[in-house]
């Protein structure tokens, strides 16, 4: 962890579990084999840039492609191209000094020059990466060296080197993007632990080993990425030995996973929230009323029970499990069937609603099961299933009306709602306005005392918990079903699965 000037990241200690596990470590890891997979779809790039932020598209990113910096087992940022960081006392200038030596796939040096280029990148306007929000705060990046980089900011901001761990400094080699171009994304060039090999889409991702990683080289001598949607055949595919991995399996096949020896069932806790996101602008739900009565008629625990299998924890906050101010909040609707008819009562006319959903089994299970809460209560709510790329264009082009969805969750707790709260953010997807929410979010990105934040994001959870553009269903925590040949995984929070270390029996 960074000696420096540490800022508040407001992160609770995530405990890091590993529920069952059958695997011997042997004294040396074993060199070799190729580690495979799932994953729940298709990927929508491997460019940084054009990423939708999904965690398919950060998994892949992340084989691929170092960040400046990085999240340890315990949620803190430590170094990783940026060997050591200072910063200002009150958060408006950060200075990194690069790792000497490191290369990117192509040979040619990570430096400052590398970086400022990658940077001027993703901030280009033309460009429109979403990752703007998180770095429209920087008024210049300035090279104090060949290795050496400060980032000199507009206004404070206590989370900036949270934004230095996230999918905007997977530094892309700036050779590589003038020499492809538009092809860029077919031909991914990192200083990550993998090379990337080929993409069949639809189907899967072939990575192979960096033999010059700036770190050792990774033990496996490959990794691919299968795209499988249906959850039934993933872990089947587990079961039988075609799979090393099942990431983010249904809640039926982790208890199902712990009386099979051959099985580990790994949890590294979670910065993950699933909820309904309710487009403000939208007809009927534009009314807090409505809302309200959506609110008050989900019987949480009983669907966490029914489809989750009482795996989850019920959620109160964007924040997820791992962040601290998820415990700070007041007043969050519990169920209550007669105020939820009583408010639909008050609103005097039909409620139709349309909720676009994931075509995966899990979501659609719990579609269905919200449609019939919802009906209970006299709202009726069409299903509209797409492809889960699908599904995040929609949200991207606010083109939907109610949408089931999972947000990954970030290091920061100002990551979690900034981007999505603040009026006019272009990852506003709700289409949310409100004035005290805005001084708050300001707030909360401006201030250095941790105390001082958590009282910010106590009062962010509780005007969320009033004005309710997410209807919020559990947390949700990252399992992974791994093969009991599979040995070192390190967990990390944010989920995602770090494979420099990791080795199998062959």
């Amino acid at each position: 962890m960074f000696a420096a000037r540490r800022f508040p990241l407001l992160t609770s200690i995530v405990a890091v579990a590993v529920l069952a596990t059958a695997s011997v470590q042997a004294a040396e890891p074993r060199k070799g084999g190729t580690l495979s997979i799932s994953i729940e779809s298709d990927l929508s790039t491997l460019d940084p840039l054009n990423t939708l932020s999904s965690f398919n598209d950060r998994e892949a990113g992340i084989l691929v492609y170092d960040t400046l910096l990085d999240m340890d087992s315990k949620g803190r940022i430590v170094p990783h191209l940026a060997e050591k960081m200072e910063a200002a006392p009150d958060a408006t200038w950060f200075r990194l000094t690069l790792r000497d030596g490191v290369k990117f796939h192509d040979g040619t040096p990570l430096n400052a020059d590398a970086v400022i280029k990658h940077y001027q990148r993703m901030m280009d306007p033309k460009n429109r990466c979403r990752c703007l929000v998180d770095l429209n705060n920087i008024a210049s990046i300035d090279a104090d060296g060949p290795l050496t980089i400060t980032f000199k900011l507009k206004a404070p901001a206590a989370q900036f080197p949270a934004v230095l761990t996230d999918t905007s400094a997977m530094i892309v080699s700036p050779a590589a993007v003038e020499k492809y171009g538009k092809d860029y994304d077919f031909n991914p060039v990192g200083t990550g632990p993998f090379r990337f090999k080929e993409w069949q889409r639809g189907s899967q991702i072939v990575y192979v080993r960096n033999e010059d990683y700036w770190r050792k080289p990774p033990h496996l001598d490959g990794v691919v990425l299968r795209a499988m949607p249906d959850q039934q055949t993933r872990y089947a595919s587990l079961k039988a030995g075609n799979l090393d991995i099942v990431m983010n399996p249904a809640p039926g096949d982790i208890i199902d996973a712990k009386n099979d020896k051959n099985i580990q069932i790994l949890n590294p806790g979670s910065l993950a929230t699933s909820f309904v996101q309710i487009n403000q602008t939208a007809p009927d739900v534009s009314d807090v009323r409505v809302r309200q009565a959506m609110a008050y008629a989900l019987d949480r625990v009983a669907l966490n029970k029914a489809i989750g299998k009482g795996v989850y924890k019920i959620a109160n906050t964007v924040f997820g499990s791992g962040l601290a101010p998820h415990e700070q909040v007041d007043g969050y609707p519990g169920y209550d069937q007669a105020k939820a008819k009583k408010l639909v009562a008050d609103y005097g006319k039909p409620i139709k609603l349309k909720m676009a959903v994931s075509a995966a089994p899990q979501s659609m299970l719990s579609a269905q099961a919200l449609q019939q809460m919802w009906k209970r209560v006299g709202i009726e709510v069409e299903l509209q299933t797409m492809e889960q790329v699908q599904l995040i264009r929609a949200a991207l082009n606010r083109d939907y009306q109610i949408m089931l969805f999972r947000w990954a969750g970030r290091a920061d707790p100002d990551m979690n709602v900034y981007q999505f709260f603040k009026t006019k953010s272009p990852s506003n997807l709700v289409n949310y306005s409100n004035p005290e929410m805005d001084r708050l979010l300001d707030a909360g990105r401006a201030t250095t005392n941790e105390a001082e934040r958590l009282k910010i994001y106590r009062q962010v959870n509780n005007i969320l918990a009033r004005d309710l553009p997410y209807l919020l269903l559990t947390y949700f925590d990252n399992y992974s079903l791994v093969s009991a040949k599979v040995h070192d995984i390190p967990l990390v929070p944010d989920g995602l699965l770090r494979l420099q270390t990791v080795w199998k029996d062959q």
